[in-house]
């Protein structure tokens, strides 16, 4: 299987990361991120990912009050390629993945950072390719307001083009190096892009050592699903059961051969959020710790503030899937939406039980339990085909992912379902992704 690390400290998927004592709180120092990429490279992690945001999350008022008291996340916000300069040069065969928008960053540009980053890594770098969701963010890069989510996906595709043709400039023999010759690189091996795409290159950079970045997304709409089995190589999932990562799986792979790709260059990785004890008693005493760490009143402060909702008017034992379908549209996210109205039902939540579960862990599974019962909950949904890996969401920085590298990946080692950190250097060895395909169209 395939692990990846989603590192957003300091607010992380559990409210209280921040406050509690097993956490770090040197989020803002180069070593921070230096020694958890080494941690996670020890544990054979596939990947390092990087989530981003744009903006402070903001209530329905506009005002960032209660994201910034509160330590919500995205009040804390590092640019993900800064973060994978430092842990590329801290490592040298961890993965980095780096989130960047779609919407807001011109195509030459990320594709010249990344490859970049690529470069100096030695082959190990992921686009997470987003869109971006909120006003707040549109309005920090100039705009009044965030496009609508066909009008962003459109976009998207036309970056995606623009970039896969740009990395593709030059061909693998292109930088020649020939005293002899006196030929440094060879022009006619170095070509511009097709006339309809909105750059004209070439790069200044020659071919990555891995062909070209991996690409990742995790959209989870209809639309973004269809953006996934068009252009993703690696796609992250949050669902909130195993059938739903099944479901999820088979869809995008079915979605992905319809459109003339092979399925097997898909890995598809939903996102967990395992609670770890050296037995599962007591795992199941953290679990109650971590929760009884949460304050009612605060909590219910930050769903309110997610849903666009006057948290003044909100019943905290009112039916949370009307209260979510009162608010449909307020994160941005319908495939995050659907997740949160499809739990609520199953669960018959009530707001403030929502509330709860937001804060834990933003409804991403949480297997808990020793290792080998962790180890066993991922191997089996390996097995019965809900995923090819996971992302591991964690509750405390960097205290989780050192127990998850210390007591799960050893016991996965043991059954044969984890590497031991021998393979390819590249990440695009490691995920075992094909060589890709070269667009058409260039010139």
């Amino acid at each position: 299987m395939h692990l990846v690390a989603m590192v957003n400290p300091p607010t992380s998927q559990y409210a209280e990361n921040w406050r509690h004592p097993l956490s770090r709180t040197d989020w803002l120092q180069a070593r921070f991120y230096a020694d958890l990429a080494r941690t996670l490279e020890r544990g054979c992690f596939d990947m390092m990912f990087m989530p981003d945001i744009l903006a402070i999350p903001e209530d329905h008022h506009g005002a960032y009050d209660t994201t910034v008291r509160t330590g919500g996340k995205g009040t804390i916000a590092l640019d993900p390629t800064t973060i994978a300069a430092v842990a590329a040069t801290a490592t040298t065969r961890l993965g980095l993945g780096a989130t960047i928008s779609t919407t807001f960053v011109p195509p030459y540009l990320l594709a010249r950072t990344l490859l970049s980053l690529d470069h100096l890594s030695g082959g190990r770098m992921a686009w997470n390719i987003v869109t971006s969701t909120t006003d707040a963010e549109a309005r920090n890069l100039g705009r009044e307001s965030i496009p609508g989510k066909e009008d962003r996906y459109n976009h998207a595709d036309l970056v995606v083009r623009t970039a896969l043709q740009l990395w593709e400039g030059w061909d693998a023999d292109a930088l020649v190096l020939d005293p002899s010759t006196r030929t440094f690189a060879d022009p006619t091996r170095i070509h511009r892009i097709a006339d309809d795409l909105p750059s004209r290159g070439p790069l200044t950079l020659p071919r990555s050592p891995q062909g070209r970045p991996v690409l990742m997304q995790a959209g989870a709409s209809p639309r973004g699903r269809e953006f996934a089995a068009t252009w993703a190589e690696l796609v992250f999932v949050v669902a909130d059961t195993a059938e739903a990562m099944r479901a999820t799986r088979l869809e995008l792979r079915e979605r992905a051969a319809h459109l003339g790709r092979d399925p097997d260059g898909i890995r598809i990785l939903p996102a967990v959020q395992p609670i770890l004890g050296a037995s599962d008693a007591s795992a199941a005493g953290r679990l109650v710790e971590l929760e009884s760490l949460l304050d009612g009143d605060e909590i219910l402060t930050m769903l309110a503030r997610l849903m666009h909702a006057d948290p003044s008017a909100l019943d905290p034992d009112a039916d949370a899937a009307q209260f979510l379908t009162a608010h449909r549209g307020a994160t941005g996210s319908t495939g995050f939406e659907d997740m949160m109205l499809r739990a609520c039902r199953a669960e018959g939540l009530s707001v403030r039980g929502l509330a709860a579960r937001q804060a834990m862990s933003q409804l991403k599974p949480q297997p808990t339990g020793s290792p080998a019962t962790v180890a066993d909950y991922l191997c089996e949904l390996v097995e019965t085909g809900a995923a090819d890996g996971f992302v591991i969401s964690s509750a405390l920085f960097p205290t989780s992912l050192e127990e998850f590298v210390s007591g799960v990946v050893p016991e996965l080692q043991r059954r044969g379902a984890l590497d031991t950190g021998d393979g390819p250097d590249t990440l695009r060895g490691r995920l075992g992704l094909p060589e890709p395909a070269r667009l058409t169209g260039g010139r």
